[in-house]
């Protein structure tokens, strides 16, 4: 979709730089350039065929992928940039004074998308409730951490750091953390494996859509279970002493899945994983707290109110279904390497009891 879209305004652009009477070589380099970065998008990008695993490397095909869906957003804010300034003076022609403004602000909000997509954040969240049996239990999850393509260590080190200093009582990890060959990141699975063994309460995780389309050599989900997770798929677990109940269900990809409980669940605090933040019709009333990411917040503004049309509920927290729901923006990015007033995030949840 994103390289289609690029060819539409990499058109507008080269349009306007002609108009502007920018020379035949700049303008040649430009098409030049975003012609092998469209083709290259489409041999790697494994949304779009399989067979390029054959051709390339699945590490090599993650960053041309990344870099090609980097390019094709990047033309994308090219193409608002000259199309604001176009408007702005009222569409009396283009000028290279006024290319130089476009390309400008193009660059500018690039960095700054960038920036953002690396500086991961906390957010801290506290529920209470009279069913569990303790004081408090913390719950520290990630989701969307895409770790391949343009993602770096760094990025995913300063994201476990809140994780560690959090000192949570559960970890979870949501679904889309892998999406690459992970031979290649030891460091970021022993940062899995800390945080995992480190939560007393146990550290659990449910397949994103990401972890179905991956074609690896070693099974993603032993890799996951390598990490010190409990992989839920469609499975329950009651957490000792606490009266606290994790439903852990597979990604929709897989089918439209319904939510098991017991009579008993009445009484205990049920907390649904589910990677997309939709849920089954019966799902009526049947929990008290669901965790989901999957959206990005939308990732790119103003693309979040799109995404909360589909997910049904706005990013944070809000209540559904009877029940409430928690939707995180994810810890990583998917695709371009960058986020637009939707910054990554790492979630931290304190359920503390109400007398």
């Amino acid at each position: 979709m994103f390289e289609i879209l690029s060819i539409g305004t990499q058109y507008f652009i080269y349009r306007k730089l002609k108009a502007a009477g920018v020379s035949k070589i700049i303008r040649g380099a430009f098409v030049c350039w975003g012609a092998f970065w469209l083709v290259a998008g489409l041999v790697c990008g494994y949304d779009f065929m399989h067979a390029e695993y054959d051709i390339f490397p699945l590490h090599v095909n993650e960053i041309v992928r990344a870099v090609s869906l980097t390019w094709a957003i990047m033309t994308l804010i090219g193409f608002f940039a000259f199309f604001t300034i176009d408007a702005l003076t009222r569409f009396r022609g283009f000028n290279k004074r006024k290319v130089f403004a476009a390309v400008i602000i193009t660059i500018a909000i690039t960095l700054y998308g960038m920036g953002e997509a690396y500086f991961v954040r906390e957010r801290h969240v506290t529920i209470t409730s009279n069913k569990i049996a303790v004081p408090r239990v913390r719950l520290a999850y990630i989701t969307d951490a895409h770790i391949g393509g343009l993602y770096t260590r760094w990025h995913f080190e300063r994201a476990m750091k809140i994780v560690k200093d959090a000192s949570p009582d559960i970890f979870i990890s949501l679904g889309d953390t892998i999406d690459g060959d992970m031979s290649f990141r030891p460091r970021e699975k022993d940062l899995l494996r800390e945080a995992a063994e480190a939560a007393p309460l146990g550290a659990f995780a449910v397949n994103g859509n990401h972890e179905h389309y991956l074609i690896l050599d070693e099974d993603v989900e032993n890799i996951i279970r390598d990490c010190g997770f409990r992989l839920l798929i469609n499975e329950r677990v009651e957490l000792r002493d606490t009266n606290i109940t994790l439903i852990g269900l597979d990604d929709a990809i897989n089918g439209w899945l319904k939510i098991f409980l017991t009579p008993e669940d009445e009484d205990r605090f049920v907390i649904v994983l589910k990677h997309r933040p939709g849920l089954p019709f019966d799902a009526e009333n049947n929990f008290d707290l669901q965790i989901s990411g999957h959206t990005h917040g939308g990732q790119l503004w103003p693309l979040v109110y799109f995404k909360r049309l589909a997910a049904g509920a706005p990013q944070g927290l809000s209540r559904k279904a009877g029940g409430l729901i928690y939707i995180s923006n994810g810890a990583g990015f998917n695709g371009a390497m960058m986020r637009i007033l939707t910054p990554p995030e790492v979630t931290i949840i304190d359920i503390v009891r109400e007398d």
